[in-house]
């Protein structure tokens, strides 16, 4: 009997070695397959208005400090647009990174746009240590304009204010994506495998 149980003992630490080189051998293969992917871009949806379009104009908002904003049309920069709502905790989660980003980018303009009750927006902005780097604009008819869905949704403009990219925002990855989205010409990942697909297909 117990040398039935020694055994048992050894297979069972035997299978559990195994199952662990197995979770160690498949982390490496994902942590592969990311490396390739690189960061995810902003998810494009397909409402509103499109790439290449020039986005709705807005003049004469004012932000959370009492600056006048406006929202698109020809400007001295580009300027990226980020929906968000106070009750919504991935935009909460977001801020730290879009702060940083909009002192760091001193040629690109950030504009948080919002939609809610006047308390929703007065607790938001009492957590968040949004100072002045940025404007933050309770502006429903904006988010209307774009046809936002969801929160945070990114828009980027161009100086012209025509949209060169926009999408689903989850994370600071995707939304520096819409500023590689402005540098590079290709305004979502779905473009690049769209257009990659079309070159494989005219090869053959």
């Amino acid at each position: 009997m117990e040398t039935f149980l020694l055994v048992a003992i050894v297979v069972l630490i035997v299978a559990v070695a195994v199952l662990f080189l197995m979770v160690l051998a498949l982390a490496r293969e994902i942590g592969r397959v990311q490396v390739r992917l690189g960061p995810l871009g902003a998810r494009m949806m397909d409402t509103g208005p499109k790439i290449e379009q020039a986005g709705p104009s807005f003049r004469g908002l004012t932000d959370h400090v009492g600056r006048s904003v406006g929202v698109g049309g020809h400007r001295d920069k580009p300027q990226l647009l980020l929906f968000t709502a106070p009750t919504c905790s991935t935009c909460k989660s977001l801020l730290p990174g879009v702060r940083a980003m909009a002192k760091a980018e001193k040629d690109l303009e950030v504009v948080i746009v919002s939609d809610g009750t006047a308390d929703e927006h007065r607790e938001f902005l009492a957590g968040s240590s949004i100072g002045d780097e940025l404007s933050y604009v309770d502006a429903r008819d904006v988010g209307i304009a774009y046809q936002v869905g969801t929160t945070p949704y990114g828009v980027i403009l161009d100086a012209h204010g025509k949209i060169r990219g926009k999408g689903l925002c989850n994370h600071m990855a995707q939304v520096e994506s819409l500023l590689n989205a402005l540098e590079s010409g290709t305004p979502s990942l779905q473009h690049l495998h769209d257009s990659a697909k079309a070159r494989a297909s005219a090869a053959v």
